[in-house]
């Protein structure tokens, strides 16, 4: 009997963890969107950025990829295991918080982003200390802000 019972307590231990519970940001029509492989196309400075546009130009083509789980960054490495936000703003506060110049707002407009922004606040939870990592969506285009620089990023 005392057998039976280790048996059954050993197989309860290799047991699966439990599933990561879905978050409104999980389930959002915009996460289908997210999680995709992203190319880096342009860039434009912010107000008071100590990059030069030749050190922001050297992100042009590099990846961008989020999961579901995690994420890769030029910039931050890999995550594996990250928990996420949504938020949706309005793209005038939005360009005014990040301190996007005036002049550079209708560069984001012509890219293709609308008056209503996702911004997805992703957290890494594999590492300690790991600045959240940004991802502004729009349409089917996305926008990252880094080191005084926001990269304007494609899909694959």
């Amino acid at each position: 009997m005392l057998l039976a019972a280790l048996g059954v307590a050993g197989c309860s231990s290799s047991a699966k963890p439990a599933a990561k519970q879905a978050t409104a940001a999980d389930v959002a029509p915009e996460a289908d969107l997210l999680n995709r492989t992203w190319i880096v196309d342009k860039h434009i400075l912010v107000k008071g950025s100590s990059v030069e546009g030749a050190d922001a130009r050297g992100f042009h083509g590099r990846t961008i990829e989020i999961t579901a789980e995690g994420y890769t960054t030029p910039w931050q490495g890999a995550c594996k295991a990250a928990s996420r936000l949504l938020e949706r703003r309005d793209l005038p506060a939005l360009v005014e918080e990040l301190g996007i110049k005036p002049t550079d707002a209708p560069v984001l407009q012509k890219f293709g982003f609308t008056e209503i922004v996702s911004e997805f606040r992703l957290q890494c939870t594999d590492r300690e200390k790991a600045p959240p990592f940004l991802v502004y969506l729009s349409n089917d285009k996305a926008m990252t802000c880094y080191g005084g620089a926001c990269y304007l990023l494609i899909l694959f």
